[in-house]
C-alpha cells in the first residue's frame, strides 16, 4: 500500500478589511486542493483507493489542510 499527501498551507491566508477570514478566498483554496487531487487521480487511473483521511490544524494564524490518499497499484 502507498500513500499520496496533498496539503495547503495557510488556506485562509486572505483576510477581509474587518480582520476576518475571507470565505471566498478560503473556498478558492479548497477548490485548488480539490483540483490538484482530481488531476492526480486522472493521471493515475490504475490505482485502487483504499482510504482517504483529512485533517486540519491551526495555531497563531498559521493553518494547514492535509489530505492523505491511501492506495494500491492495480495491474
Amino acid at each position: 500500500m502507498r500513500v499520496k499527501l496533498f496539503w495547503k498551507n495557510r488556506p485562509e491566508h486572505s483576510l477581509n478589511p474587518k480582520g476576518g477570514v475571507d470565505k471566498l478566498q478560503s473556498f478558492g483554496n479548497a477548490q485548488e486542493l480539490e483540483d490538484e487531487i482530481n488531476v492526480w487521480l486522472s493521471q493515475n487511473p490504475k490505482i485502487k483507493i483504499v482510504d482517504v483521511r483529512q485533517s486540519a490544524s491551526g495555531d497563531m494564524g498559521l493553518s494547514l489542510w492535509l489530505i492523505s490518499v491511501w492506495y494500491e497499484e492495480v495491474a
